[in-house]
């Protein structure tokens, strides 16, 4: 702008366009849908400098909106009462012709007709003008024509909201600008600090000495920045740079000019996306719909360790979508950022992007916090457990930022069934499993389940019988035979053998207690089976068996157990598969139990007892891929297992199809 003086008074603009002397006798406050168009200045006594500066602004807005039409206003007052410019302006931003209006007015009433056509489709548009009318145009009322042209810039520049913009917009400035004090649009920017910042934050390294400026070289400040703007940006300068450092600087120009860096599609606005989308698995490219149901919300706050919801708790019912927000929103608190719209307005398709990205923007100053699960580990006593015997967990955490009391763990079998395991001060708890198979350790903080799966296979009881008996016993199991005496026998008259299925004497040698111990009268020998069958323990006193004796011991051999040829191949997923297996090779009766797991969880599998020894296995997987069977023998693992298949491979051919049966081997 030409001629500008500065003087104690403050500001006063001489353009080439000789407007400026009847745009500072206004002095007057312009109406808009936000009530008054300045309302609520500080300035006190200079009411003409900061309508100077509004009415400049605006009328540059106008300028830099109709330049794709090659129209360009000098006077407000002059330029719009014929109604030509503003039916143009309507145009240009709703992106669509108006019917009905003369681009040649002849006289008053086309000039009103034209305006009226004007504010028709502006209301249409949903933006409510209060207190203006096509006269108030005509007739050249500059404080309305002032607050008409605010609403414009509120519903097509800064964005439609039920919230006032001010706010939305010093939400965002306030989070992209960290380090410094934003609390207002006018007098915080006067230095030009400020704008050198936002800049930076648009293009790090574009500006990356704001902090070294002199606030009091404002003017050369704002112009340098506002240049470099321009250049980097192209953000029009529709606010002049003595105007954004002057101390009566309007707020609704301020809002203008800021408006740029933070449109859809602005500097701003890409920086944020940009960064955004550098957290997320998947990119986004707005700021409204995208956000909608709470799928990006969750997964922004779980890339900065907080507690949200992981993808396969996302609610995908538009019913759900307020509580997936809300969800994230609560998890966002815990880690310092805080609401800026309600989760309702959130899931709503016209939600106001800037709020959007407003809170968004906040993360950005979040020290990221490793995932829950990287601050929290998980040790057994063992990797397997025993149906009815204990299993020892113990849960800690690794990080002074979670309490292990903040964690709920449970314990879910392999029946899908949950229970709720109850830790000590130190975080260690007992579980005693009902049921054979995987079973999965769940946590759980504030409701929102960890990342990370860990699981623990639990093997079936072993099979017991009650005293005398002995309980069966695996092939190279160690045998333990107690004698107990009374009278003090003579140690050699006491003789222990053990007789296998085959006929053979294994003779044991008894290990008596030492006389420095004459409360202990049992002795004790132990034998190693070799063979599958029943042995007979003859315990003899003077070549005469005890009472009872002589004793049998059942022995069997876990790799005894057979499957049918091919039995494993051909299973589909989410079809019944069956095979069957045969005990008879195990040398003595026992107990037959399966586990086939899947992705560390068991499936569910029916076993049929056709016979003695013949069983028939049925069971239906519920995805393709690797597969493992699990087979134990009266509570014990059989050699080979588990033994690797998959589902939904194509069966392969035997070469010795005459074959019967084949034992288990282990998976090559």
């Amino acid at each position: 702008m030409e001629g500008v003086r500065v003087t104690h008074a403050g500001l006063r603009a001489h353009g080439p366009e000789g407007s400026a002397g009847r745009i500072t006798r206004a002095g007057l406050a312009a109406r808009s849908t936000e009530g008054t168009a300045a309302k609520g200045m500080a300035i006190k006594g200079h009411e003409d400098l900061w309508v100077e500066i509004q009415a400049n602004t605006f009328r540059n807005w106008i300028n830099e909106t109709l330049k794709p039409v090659d129209i360009k206003v000098i006077d407000l007052v002059e330029d719009l009462r014929d109604g030509t410019v503003l039916c143009s302006l309507v145009e240009v931003l709703q992106g669509r012709r108006l019917r009905g209006w003369s681009s040649r007015p002849a006289n008053q009433h086309h000039r009103l007709e034209n305006v009226t056509t004007a504010l028709q489709a502006i209301e249409d548009d949903g933006v409510k003008l209060v207190n203006i009318g096509n006269v108030d145009i005509v007739n050249g009322n500059l404080k309305l024509i002032l607050g008409l042209i605010w609403s414009l810039i509120v519903r097509y520049q800064i964005g439609r909201s039920k919230f006032p913009p001010r706010k939305l917009m010093l939400s965002w400035l306030q989070a992209a600008l960290p380090e410094c004090r934003v609390n207002n649009l006018t007098t915080d920017w006067n230095s030009g600090v400020l704008l050198s910042a936002l800049l930076d934050y648009c293009k790090p390294g574009v500006f990356p000495h704001w902090k070294e400026l002199n606030r009091h070289e404002a003017v050369e400040n704002c112009r340098r920045a506002m240049k470099l703007a321009h250049r980097e940006f192209d953000v029009p300068m529709v606010l002049e740079p003595e105007y954004l450092a002057s101390p009566w600087l309007d707020e609704l120009s301020g809002m203008t000019y800021l408006s740029y860096f933070m449109k859809p599609g602005s500097p701003g606005f890409k920086a944020t996306l940009d960064w955004i989308n550098s957290r997320l698995e998947r990119a986004v490219t707005n700021f409204t719909t995208d956000w909608n149901d709470g799928r990006v919300a969750n997964e922004l706050v779980r890339s900065m360790g907080g507690p949200a919801l992981p993808p396969n708790r996302i609610r995908r019912d538009p019913a759900k979508w307020e509580d997936n927000n809300q969800s994230a929103i609560d998890a966002a608190k815990k880690l310092g950022v805080q609401p800026v719209l309600s989760a309702k307005d959130m899931s709503q398709n016209e939600v106001e992007h800037l709020g959007v990205m407003a809170w968004a923007t906040q993360f950005r100053s979040v020290p990221p916090r490793p995932p829950v699960h990287d601050m929290l580990r998980v040790a057994l006593d063992s990797t397997s457990g025993r149906v009815g015997e204990p299993t020892y967990i113990r849960v800690e955490s690794v990080s002074p930022e979670l309490a292990v009391s903040d964690v709920r763990v449970s314990i879910i079998n392999p029946l899908e069934q949950e229970a709720r395991l109850r830790l000590d001060a130190r975080g260690a708890g007992e579980f005693v499993p009902g049921h054979a198979g995987m079973h999965e350790i769940v946590l759980t903080v504030d409701d929102i389940r960890v990342d990370g799966r860990y699981f623990f296979r639990v093997l079936p009881r072993l099979v017991t019988v009650p005293p005398p008996g002995m309980a069966p016993c695996a092939v190279g199991s160690i045998v333990e035979v107690l004698v107990s005496a009374t009278g003090a026998p003579r140690r050699e008259d006491i003789d222990v053998t053990a007789h296998s299925p085959s006929g053979r004497s294994v003779p044991l040698q008894p290990r008596h207690p030492p006389p420095s111990a004459p409360d202990i009268t049992a002795s004790s020998a132990t034998f190693q089976p070799d063979e599958a069958g029943t042995w007979t323990i003859a315990i003899t006193y003077k070549g005469e068996h005890i009472q009872g004796g002589p004793f049998t011991c059942e022995v069997f051999d876990p790799a005894g157990v057979r499957l049918s040829p091919g039995a494993l191949e051909g299973a589909e997923p989410l079809k019944p598969h069956s095979f069957e297996l045969d005990t008879s090779g195990c040398g003595a009766k026992g107990d037959l139990q399966l586990d086939i797991v899947h992705d560390k969880r068991s499936v569910m599998c029916a076993l049929e007892k056709l016979s003695a020894t013949k069983y028939r296995a049925t069971f239906m997987p519920k995805a393709p891929g690797k597969h493992r069977l699990y087979i134990y023998f009266n509570g014990y693992d059989v050699q080979g297992s588990p033994h690797l298949f998959r589902v939904g491979s194509r069966p392969r051919r035997h070469r010795d199809s005459a074959s019967p049966a084949h034992r288990i081997s282990s998976p090559g």
